[in-house]
């Protein structure tokens, strides 16, 4: 089963890559993500001022990480 999650938000410092008592590449890292909501009145995203820090771990099965 595959679930897929989207969390739009910056990257809080460096990602940090180590690898699992088995050899499979992780790599770790900090996203802060503001919370909005949709106003009805103005059809516009409004933020509240609420951010959310989601930690992740990546496990590495193919992957390419590209920054711009």
């Amino acid at each position: 089963m595959n679930d897929t999650v989207t969390i739009l938000g910056r990257v809080g410092g460096d990602p940090n890559r180590s690898e699992t008592t088995t050899g499979v590449p992780v790599v770790n890292f900090r996203v802060a993500s503001p919370q909005r909501r949709f106003d009805q009145k103005t059809q516009t995203w409004i933020e509240t001022g609420v951010k959310r820090r989601y930690t992740l771990s990546r496990f590495i099965v193919s992957f390419t990480m590209t920054c711009n």
